[in-house]
């Protein structure tokens, strides 16, 4: 009786790990005026697609929400808050923008062009989340930019906000070197646990990893 209720108690804590090994992260987004728009629909099925790639990650399942703090800002001035980031003042300006947004864990910033990123000059960078200490990411506009599904550009660079540096090992890997284009993407048990505990996991010091 005695070796059953120990097998009990321990299916018990486990069930609970497994049941607390969740995170729900709240998202504020802000992108140029200009155009193309951007509704909050939109929005979420980029976060609720980026939810699914986590969620349904074949190689270990990691439990991760991403959901919208409405109403989605915009910004109007090239000169204070830039559409194309150009350098580290771009990318400074940017992250600075709408940062005192109440009850959200870490913040979009959407741009026309990203030119720029971890000392790097290259026309074609679809996210930048350098440096992370100010908890957001910069993105191109989902309509303008077709290199890569939007949902798997935003986990990447939340990955990085999460310490995940980038790999070379998995052409599939979420933070594979140079992004990912398509949508089976993987998420090892080491990197989910960053991203179920940003802050647990620290990001090399060094601007470029590629």
């Amino acid at each position: 009786m005695r070796i059953i209720m120990a097998f009990l108690a321990i299916a018990l804590v486990s069930w609970t790990e497994a049941a607390s090994a969740q995170k729900t992260y709240s998202v504020s987004v802000s992108r140029y005026s200009g155009k193309p728009d951007l509704t909050e629909k939109e929005v979420q099925n980029i976060l609720d697609d980026a939810s699914e790639l986590l969620q349904k990650n074949t190689s270990h399942v990691c439990n991760v929400t991403f959901t919208l703090k409405s109403p989605i800002l915009t910004f109007e001035s090239p000169e204070e808050s830039p559409k194309v980031v150009h350098g580290d003042r771009d990318i400074d300006e940017l992250h600075r923008l709408n940062d005192d947004v109440a009850g959200v864990d870490f913040h979009v910033k959407i741009v026309e062009k990203i030119g720029f990123c971890r000392g790097v000059f290259n026309g074609n960078i679809r996210g930048c989340a350098f440096p992370p200490k100010f908890r957001s990411i910069i993105v191109v506009h989902p309509k303008l930019q077709t290199a890569a599904p939007s949902h798997i550009v935003w986990a990447h660079e939340f990955g990085h906000l999460a310490g995940l540096p980038h790999r070379k090992d998995d052409q599939r890997a979420l933070m594979k070197c140079g992004g990912v284009t398509n949508v089976s993407v993987q998420v090892n048990k080491r990197e989910c646990d960053c991203l179920l505990k940003p802050g647990s996991c620290e990001l090399p010091k060094k601007k470029s990893f590629c």
